[in-house]
Protein backbone atom coordinates (compact mmCIF):
# COMPACT_ATOMS: atom_id res chain seq x y z
CA UNK A 1 0.00 0.00 0.00
CA UNK A 2 1.68 3.26 -0.93
CA UNK A 3 -1.70 5.70 -1.01
CA UNK A 4 -4.44 5.74 1.18
CA UNK A 5 -7.59 8.75 0.39
CA UNK A 6 -10.58 8.85 2.89
CA UNK A 7 -13.64 10.61 3.43
CA UNK A 8 -13.55 10.74 7.14
CA UNK A 9 -17.89 10.22 7.90
CA UNK A 10 -20.23 12.30 9.52
CA UNK A 11 -20.00 12.24 13.64
CA UNK A 12 -24.01 11.90 13.96
CA UNK A 13 -23.46 12.48 17.53
CA UNK A 14 -22.75 16.30 16.93
CA UNK A 15 -26.07 18.20 16.25
CA UNK A 16 -25.00 21.43 14.69
CA UNK A 17 -27.26 20.78 11.42
CA UNK A 18 -29.41 18.15 12.54
CA UNK A 19 -31.07 17.86 8.97
CA UNK A 20 -30.01 14.33 6.96
CA UNK A 21 -30.21 16.66 4.20
CA UNK A 22 -26.95 18.85 4.25
CA UNK A 23 -25.27 16.49 6.97
CA UNK A 24 -21.71 15.99 5.48
CA UNK A 25 -21.53 18.30 2.38
CA UNK A 26 -19.21 21.10 4.31
CA UNK A 27 -15.94 19.76 4.98
CA UNK A 28 -15.45 22.49 8.04
CA UNK A 29 -18.94 21.54 9.84
CA UNK A 30 -18.39 20.14 13.21
CA UNK A 31 -20.29 17.04 12.63
CA UNK A 32 -17.46 15.63 10.85
CA UNK A 33 -15.42 13.43 13.22
CA UNK A 34 -11.73 15.46 12.89
CA UNK A 35 -8.62 13.85 11.14
CA UNK A 36 -6.61 15.40 13.80
CA UNK A 37 -4.27 16.80 11.33
CA UNK A 38 -4.60 19.02 8.17
CA UNK A 39 -3.00 21.05 5.63
CA UNK A 40 -0.80 20.56 2.53
CA UNK A 41 2.96 19.28 2.78
CA UNK A 42 5.23 16.82 1.33
CA UNK A 43 9.13 15.55 1.79
CA UNK A 44 11.50 14.21 -0.70
CA UNK A 45 14.15 12.33 0.83
CA UNK A 46 17.62 11.15 -0.19
CA UNK A 47 19.34 8.31 1.43
CA UNK A 48 22.41 6.39 0.46
CA UNK A 49 22.34 3.08 1.35
CA UNK A 50 25.11 0.23 1.66
CA UNK A 51 24.65 -3.34 -0.34
CA UNK A 52 25.98 -6.79 1.13
CA UNK A 53 28.18 -6.61 -1.59
CA UNK A 54 29.64 -3.32 -0.95
CA UNK A 55 28.30 -0.90 -3.43
CA UNK A 56 26.19 1.60 -2.97
CA UNK A 57 21.87 2.36 -3.47
CA UNK A 58 20.56 5.88 -3.47
CA UNK A 59 17.12 5.60 -2.10
CA UNK A 60 14.62 8.66 -3.06
CA UNK A 61 11.44 8.78 -1.08
CA UNK A 62 8.72 11.25 -1.59
CA UNK A 63 5.65 11.44 0.90
CA UNK A 64 2.64 13.30 0.57
CA UNK A 65 -0.28 14.13 3.36
CA UNK A 66 -3.61 16.18 1.73
CA UNK A 67 -6.08 17.13 4.13
CA UNK A 68 -8.96 19.06 5.93
CA UNK A 69 -9.96 19.34 9.46
CA UNK A 70 -12.83 17.75 9.27
CA UNK A 71 -13.58 16.05 5.99
CA UNK A 72 -11.20 14.08 3.83
CA UNK A 73 -7.69 13.16 3.46
CA UNK A 74 -4.89 11.50 1.26
CA UNK A 75 -1.60 10.22 2.14
CA UNK A 76 1.10 8.98 -0.05
CA UNK A 77 4.42 7.47 0.08
CA UNK A 78 6.52 5.73 -2.72
CA UNK A 79 9.87 4.94 -2.69
CA UNK A 80 12.15 4.49 -6.05
CA UNK A 81 16.46 3.49 -6.06
CA UNK A 82 19.01 3.81 -8.54
CA UNK A 83 23.20 3.80 -9.06
CA UNK A 84 22.44 7.55 -8.53
CA UNK A 85 20.21 10.46 -8.05
CA UNK A 86 18.87 10.72 -11.12
CA UNK A 87 18.16 7.13 -11.85
CA UNK A 88 16.48 7.22 -8.51
CA UNK A 89 14.36 9.73 -9.48
CA UNK A 90 13.62 8.00 -12.75
CA UNK A 91 12.40 5.01 -10.72
CA UNK A 92 10.27 7.23 -7.98
CA UNK A 93 8.37 8.48 -11.30
CA UNK A 94 7.97 4.93 -13.02
CA UNK A 95 6.41 3.91 -9.39
CA UNK A 96 3.98 6.54 -9.23
CA UNK A 97 2.83 6.47 -12.85
CA UNK A 98 2.35 2.74 -12.22
CA UNK A 99 0.54 3.04 -9.57
CA UNK A 100 -1.78 6.21 -10.03
CA UNK A 101 -0.22 8.15 -7.98
CA UNK A 102 1.40 11.39 -10.09
CA UNK A 103 -1.17 13.74 -10.49
CA UNK A 104 -0.08 17.12 -11.52
CA UNK A 105 0.56 18.44 -8.09
CA UNK A 106 2.60 15.31 -7.23
CA UNK A 107 4.41 16.24 -10.15
CA UNK A 108 5.04 20.08 -9.42
CA UNK A 109 6.23 18.84 -5.85
CA UNK A 110 9.02 16.38 -7.26
CA UNK A 111 10.17 19.19 -9.74
CA UNK A 112 10.62 21.74 -7.75
CA UNK A 113 12.01 18.97 -4.29
CA UNK A 114 14.58 17.02 -7.32
CA UNK A 115 16.09 20.59 -7.83
CA UNK A 116 16.82 21.86 -4.36
CA UNK A 117 17.90 18.10 -3.26
CA UNK A 118 20.65 17.95 -6.08
CA UNK A 119 21.72 20.53 -4.32
CA UNK A 120 21.40 20.04 -0.81
CA UNK A 121 22.92 16.51 -1.20
CA UNK A 122 25.66 17.55 -3.47
CA UNK A 123 24.11 15.91 -6.18
CA UNK A 124 23.60 12.86 -4.67
CA UNK A 125 26.72 12.75 -2.51
CA UNK A 126 24.87 13.46 0.96
CA UNK A 127 21.46 12.24 2.50
CA UNK A 128 19.04 14.84 2.36
CA UNK A 129 15.60 15.95 2.76
CA UNK A 130 13.74 18.71 1.04
CA UNK A 131 10.03 19.80 2.86
CA UNK A 132 7.42 22.28 1.84
CA UNK A 133 4.14 22.99 2.30
CA UNK A 134 2.43 24.00 5.78
CA UNK A 135 0.51 21.12 7.90
CA UNK A 136 -0.75 21.29 11.68
CA UNK A 137 -1.11 18.01 13.94
CA UNK A 138 -3.59 18.96 16.39
CA UNK A 139 -2.93 17.48 20.37
CA UNK A 140 -4.30 13.59 20.50
CA UNK A 141 -4.28 13.34 16.33
CA UNK A 142 -4.50 11.92 14.02
CA UNK A 143 -7.43 9.57 14.94
CA UNK A 144 -7.65 6.44 14.08
CA UNK A 145 -10.37 5.66 11.32
CA UNK A 146 -13.15 3.14 11.02
CA UNK A 147 -13.08 2.59 7.86
CA UNK A 148 -9.57 1.39 6.84
CA UNK A 149 -7.79 -0.97 8.00
CA UNK A 150 -5.06 -0.94 10.75
CA UNK A 151 -2.14 -1.45 7.96
CA UNK A 152 -3.62 1.73 6.26
CA UNK A 153 -4.02 3.67 9.75
CA UNK A 154 -0.29 2.74 10.68
CA UNK A 155 0.53 3.91 7.13
CA UNK A 156 -1.09 7.21 7.49
CA UNK A 157 -0.06 7.61 11.26
CA UNK A 158 3.68 7.49 9.96
CA UNK A 159 3.22 9.59 6.82
CA UNK A 160 1.55 12.36 8.64
CA UNK A 161 4.42 12.16 11.24
CA UNK A 162 7.39 12.03 9.06
CA UNK A 163 5.95 14.84 6.43
CA UNK A 164 5.25 17.05 9.37
CA UNK A 165 8.66 16.48 10.95
CA UNK A 166 10.40 16.93 8.02
CA UNK A 167 8.08 20.30 7.09
CA UNK A 168 8.78 21.60 10.66
CA UNK A 169 12.67 20.67 10.47
CA UNK A 170 12.91 22.50 6.84
CA UNK A 171 11.57 25.86 8.80
CA UNK A 172 13.86 25.68 11.76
Amino acid sequence: MTSVSFDVPTNYRAASDPSALRRGQNPNDPNMITTGAYGDAFNLALQTVTNGDGTTTEKLTYQSYKGVNRGSFSAVSETGSGNDLASAYQSLIDSMIKNGELDGEAAAHLKDAYGKLDEKSQHGGVDATVASGTMIVQAGGPLYFSGISAYQNTFVKSVINEVFDAAYDSVA
